[in-house]
């Protein structure tokens, strides 16, 4: 039979693997149920959305060198893997990286655009009379970018799927969570995705 230390190793193999397939789930819920998902994620401690957000994200930061290889290299800057590859991109021009490199970019880039565009939407959502906390605005982005985290590398299929990650987290999150109305929200997500494509277009 298993020694003492095979089964916890096994328990733990199981776990994890758990753990992979609930965000995954989840990532899939997002897609199929927004409105009823990101309600029920509010009550997801915040380190767990981080998480979503590294594993999802994987799919794309580990695709993206295969990606890149077949000359298909889509950057956009509308959702955050989107700007995470933008800069990748950069920073590995920049300091001359190998595309292996390029994988462990994107995820470093994927908190910090996280922290970032957490602060600055949710400055916008309370002067729009949002209710939600700064870790529910946390959530909507991370859960939000589940379409840009699983899509994100496929070449042409980029922005559409930042457009429906900005439809979730500058639409459906704001209202659903934040309890904002829907004319604000659309305000919100005009003005944002015409920023967004106004930076594309000068860049």
């Amino acid at each position: 039979g298993l020694s003492a230390r095979e089964c916890r190793l096994s328990a733990r193999l199981g776990e994890t693997m758990s753990f992979f397939r609930r965000n995954f789930a989840l990532a899939f819920a997002v897609l199929k149920a927004p409105s009823e998902t990101l309600a029920k994620l509010v009550s997801e401690r915040t380190l767990n959305a981080l998480a979503f957000l590294l594993i999802i994200g994987a799919t794309t930061a580990l695709l993206t060198p295969l990606q890149v290889y077949l000359g298909f290299e889509d950057i956009n800057g509308l959702h955050a893997g989107g700007q995470a590859e933008f800069l990748a991109n950069d920073v590995s021009t920049m300091f001359k990286l190998g595309i292996e490199w390029r994988p462990i970019l994107i995820e470093v880039f994927y908190v910090f655009i996280l922290l970032f565009f957490t602060g600055y939407l949710h400055i916008i959502l309370k002067a729009a009379g949002g209710r939600g906390s700064v870790k529910d605005t946390l959530k909507i982005i991370a859960y939000g970018d589940a379409p840009g985290l699983l899509f994100g590398w496929i070449p042409y299929f980029a922005t559409i799927s930042a457009i429906w990650a900005a439809v979730i987290q500058l639409l459906i999150g704001p209202v659903m969570i934040h309890k904002i109305s829907w004319a604000k929200a659309c305000i919100i997500f005009s003005v944002l995705v015409g920023l967004g494509i106004i930076e594309i277009a000068l860049s």
